[in-house]
């Protein structure tokens, strides 16, 4: 069943409602939000593309990675003194930008509307705690369990019981969200490829996992 409350829904009440937003195209490797004052006064949503999320200006190490649906800067509609993120695009991005001023607006006409800042906050939260999972993880378990993590979030369903991770995420993007050093990574890398629970194929990687299979079949048809 899909959810009632989505970034499609979204952008189509928004448009009923006369919000104004820009369309923009942002290239590969392109680092957003890099004005204080742009960071202050915007939301942007990704209608297509993967964007990397890092902590300060550490991008060596990625927090979370971001897909189509997902909001960039939305944490600082909330709190405008929190540590600032950094963000920068594994792709070509299209992206909807939105003032705060005109989102706070929207979210305020009518009481139905706060069903999308429940939505918003609930998919901030999944990345945060499958984040902290990670964090909590045993060495020998991480990258394993980083693969899983990501491919709950932009994974594809392949038969039999397989999920493929889009071409854009690479494997030194799973490298830097793993936190793993540079050795445990290709040595858990090679150990779990040689366990059979991931290939390469086509500059793709696909993790053989029925209950990740599951997980993403069921997730996408809800959404």
């Amino acid at each position: 069943m899909k959810t009632i409350f989505n970034y499609q829904q979204f952008i189509q009440l928004s448009e009923k409602g006369n919000i104004n937003f820009e369309k923009i195209i942002i290239p590969k490797r392109t680092q957003l939000i890099d004005n204080k004052e742009l960071s202050a006064n915007y939301v942007y949503l990704i209608i297509d593309g993967y964007v990397a999320t890092s902590l300060g200006q550490e991008t060596t190490s990625i927090y979370t990675i971001l897909g189509t649906g997902s909001f960039i800067n939305y944490s600082n509609l909330l709190e405008l003194n929190i540590q600032k993120f950094t963000f920068k695009t594994l792709s070509e991005c299209v992206i909807y930008k939105y003032s705060f001023s005109d989102l706070e607006y929207f979210l305020s006409m009518f009481p139905e509307n706060f069903g999308f800042q429940f939505f918003i906050m609930k998919e901030i939260s999944r990345h945060s705690f499958l984040k902290s999972l990670l964090s909590d993880c045993i060495p020998a378990n991480k990258l394993e369990l980083s693969f899983s993590n990501i491919g709950k979030f932009h994974g594809e369903p392949l038969e039999p019981n397989s999920v493929m991770l889009p071409k854009a995420i690479r494997t030194k993007v799973i490298a830097a969200y793993s936190g793993l050093s540079k050795s445990s990574f290709y040595k858990q890398l090679a150990l779990l490829t040689e366990q059979g629970k991931i290939e390469k194929t086509d500059n793709c990687w696909i993790i053989h996992d029925s209950e990740l299979y599951e997980y993403v079949k069921t997730h996408g048809e809800e959404n």
